[in-house]
């Protein structure tokens, strides 16, 4: 179905994001399982295109989607305004810094697809963001989310880099809007030479591992593939589900 609403989005130029996301859907599956269980309402962090925050809610689940990107909060609204009423009605989207939200609201199921951890430039502002999930959880809930796996001592690489072809499912979206967005400086104007690329951080498990116990969360299950494949250090990506440590 959402499959379905996307290329009539494309077909009429309604809805259409400045830059379209193609991608498998193995990571909707795994999230709105998670969805499901947890019963919603749901938080996003790293909502990028709007994509899964709209299969989500297509699939009867309240979705606040956040983005640090204006650009890509944009598209999703975008999204938002084409879909049926009955499922914008369950959508929200917010422009703010990962690591600085703060709301009053408390989710039974905060999500960080598509790499968003991997925005983070250093494991001190990925614990900032996961303070920002730990503030946000309800009592019980839990916290999912897919990275990039540090191997061979690899710290970071561009992801423009990465052909669309690959058989790996989005990292972060390979042509999206924030990879390139233009600096501005305190009056607003380009700065020259102001393009930005976008450089996705790997964390290794044990990284992870130790941010999340920073913060009071802990790690339950890491798989290297959203259909549940038991996770090796030669992955290419973790799948994680985390929640309250000792909870």
């Amino acid at each position: 179905m959402i499959a379905e609403k996307v290329h009539m989005a494309r077909k009429t130029g309604r809805g259409r994001p400045p830059l379209s996301l193609v991608g498998q859907e193995s990571d909707v599956r795994f999230y709105a399982r998670h969805a499901r269980e947890a019963g919603g309402p749901v938080l996003i962090l790293g909502c990028g295109s709007g994509r899964l925050a709209l299969a989500l809610a297509d699939a009867g689940v309240e979705v606040l989607g956040v983005d640090p990107s204006a650009r890509m909060v944009a598209s999703a609204e975008a999204l938002r305004a084409a879909a049926d009423a009955e499922v914008a009605a369950r959508l929200r989207f917010l422009t703010a810094d990962l690591r600085a939200l703060r709301l009053a609201e408390r989710f039974p199921l905060v999500a960080a697809p598509h790499n968003a951890l991997g925005l983070m430039d250093s494991p001190a502002e990925l614990e900032s963001l996961l303070t920002t999930v730990r503030h946000h959880l309800a009592p019980g809930g839990r916290f999912v989310f897919d990275l990039l796996n540090a191997r061979d001592g690899d710290l970071s690489y561009g992801a423009e880099d990465r052909e669309p072809s690959a058989p790996l499912e989005p990292l972060r979206p390979v042509f999206t809007p924030h990879l390139r967005e233009r600096r501005r400086d305190g009056a607003g104007r380009v700065e020259a030479g102001g393009i930005r690329r976008l450089r996705l951080r790997p964390f290794r498990p044990e990284e992870v591992d130790r941010a999340l116990r920073a913060v009071g969360l802990e790690a339950r299950e890491r798989y290297g593939r959203f259909d549940g494949r038991v996770f090796s250090p030669t992955d290419e990506r973790q799948v994680v589900v985390a929640g309250v440590a000792g909870g």
